[in-house]
């Protein structure tokens, strides 16, 4: 009686190692898929992975210290108008001289940046013709 619980025991236990085989042998290439897929996903974000540029850098800068200063005259402009009316004379309107100024270098710094930007990214520039190589590289190891 005792061998007989173990046989079936035994047997239960070849089912269930046979149908976990089955389960992997359907499961493992898509396992095989997706690690494909993150290791791929890995170095491409490796290769994208690149530091901030100088001008980028720079406009961003530039960006922030206009808005500032923006904000700054604003305030500038509101506290002089309550100055001059708790004294009772005319508002003082020189901080927004500095405000027209600071709009205009905020898009010229924008506009030089978006035309060098144009340059280097179209056919024949210089970020573009290292992109079609790399990509080129990369058709030929793949073919090799």
């Amino acid at each position: 009686m005792f061998q007989w619980f173990k046989q079936k025991k035994l047997e239960r236990k070849q089912k269930e190692l046979e149908l976990n085989k089955k389960i992997w042998e359907t499961e493992r290439p898509l396992i095989e898929e997706q690690n494909k897929i993150k290791q791929e996903k890995k170095e491409v974000r490796r290769q994208l992975k690149h530091k901030l540029s100088y001008s980028k850098f720079l406009l961003i800068f530039l960006f922030i210290n206009f808005t500032l200063l923006e904000i700054f005259v604003g305030f500038i402009t509101v506290y002089s108008f309550s100055f001059a009316l708790a004294l009772g004379v005319l508002p003082d309107f020189t901080p927004l001289i500095t405000l027209i100024s600071a709009v205009v270098g905020e898009t010229l710094s924008y506009g030089i940046y978006a035309a060098k930007s144009r340059a280097e990214n179209t056919e024949g520039g210089i970020v573009y013709q290292s992109m079609m190589n790399s990509f080129n590289n990369n058709e030929e190891e793949n073919d090799g």
